[in-house]
């Protein structure tokens, strides 16, 4: 339909430009599209160009830019055994071991996730090895400038918190096996998830998406302080400025970075009173559960929940029975699992402190 040609005749950007170019000329609306289009390697138009346009706004205002930071770690100790053995002391000398620096490909952005954890896992060898190391090529000056940067290891731990809202849908785009009847489920399900990250869960609820104005909902955004940036994320932001690392406006620019990438309110507070406190039944403590409970709360309220028109009729036990049950239709897996095993606990110690009540006259 559009082939294409050049040295970036791959990339999502050069595939979406001769599209439109077509579309244009036999006066065909995009909105008359029900296919998603894959470049040929396999990166989809629909979901690549999604990151980049997000990343943008954070760029813009943080300075931050992470596929840059994954290019270059990568091309630094590619084809160096010297630097690799080097790099190897570091993660002695800090007691963790040596793992293979992975590379980036820009037009296979999934790989972004697995650099950047790679790189959050051995972040203090590679910040030691670039403080210890004098080269004077631009490439180490712009590593050394990064690593120097308390606020690097921050903005690195906000992406790893946010890109797997964005991987899934785009598992399902490049699976082999025909998955057009899961589309149209699925991308509402993806702008629900995208759109609950910058406005409240009530300007969501009882409403068609086409119905639903960003422009108009931005007072229902929320205090930058309870952005939800990941349970990770904002520990390190508070030790860094605790401990004097980092200053408080810096503090305040990453905010606001992160308010040009995503804002969302943090109601997830009540979920986790119980994994607080029944921590043997509710294994959700460490930060990656915690951040995928979160994730689970947000999709929950976003939902258009029927209500009867007497809420004492509602059943509440079926009610999260059903949520027990549903599961993700792109991972297999169960879409609620954490919150509706709260929800139980919740349910099973209201009866028992209802058969506990002493009767009276």
């Amino acid at each position: 339909m559009c082939p294409t040609s050049g040295p970036s005749c791959g990339t999502a950007e050069v595939i979406y430009q001769k599209m439109d170019e077509a579309l244009q000329k036999n006066a065909i609306p995009w909105r008359n599209c029900n296919m998603a289009a894959s470049t040929s390697m396999g990166a989809p138009v629909t979901s690549s160009t999604t990151l980049p346009k997000a990343g943008l706004g954070f760029l813009e205002v943080c300075g931050f830019d992470p596929e840059d930071l994954t290019v270059d770690v990568g091309y630094w100790f590619k084809g160096s055994t010297n630097r690799k053995g080097y790099m190897t002391e570091f993660c002695e000398l800090h007691g963790s071991e040596y793992l293979e620096i992975l590379m980036h490909v820009s037009i296979r952005w999934l790989s972004l996730e697995r650099c950047l954890t790679r790189i959050l896992q051995q972040y203090e060898p590679l910040a030691s090895y670039f403080k210890s190391s004098n080269e004077k090529q631009p490439r180490f000056r712009r590593l050394l400038e990064a690593f120097s940067n308390p606020m690097t290891e921050v903005c690195l731990l906000f992406y790893q918190a946010t890109l797997p809202v964005l991987s899934t849908f785009n598992l399902l785009l490049q699976r082999e096996k025909s998955s057009i009847f899961l589309l149209h489920d699925e991308i509402r399900s993806f702008i629900r998830k995208l759109l609950s990250k910058f406005l409240k869960p009530a300007a969501l609820q009882h409403r068609e998406l086409h119905q639903t104005n960003c422009q108009g909902c931005l007072c229902r955004q929320v205090m930058r302080e309870k952005l939800v940036i990941g349970f990770t994320t904002r520990a390190t932001l508070n030790r860094l400025l605790d401990a004097g690392d980092i200053t408080p406006q810096q503090v305040q620019r990453f905010q606001q970075a992160a308010v040009a990438f995503l804002s969302v309110e943090c109601g997830v507070e009540d979920a986790l009173y119980f994994v607080d406190r029944f921590p043997e039944l509710l294994p959700y403590n460490g930060p990656d559960e915690r951040d995928k409970l979160s994730e689970e709360f947000l999709d929950y309220q976003s939902m258009d929940i029927a209500m009867p028109e007497d809420p004492a009729t509602f059943d509440i036990e079926s009610f999260w029975g059903n949520m027990a049950s549903m599961k993700n239709k792109v991972t297999g897996m169960s879409r609620f699992g954490r919150l509706s095993r709260i929800a139980k606990l919740v349910l099973r110690c209201f009866d028992q402190s209802f058969e506990a009540m002493p009767v009276t006259a």
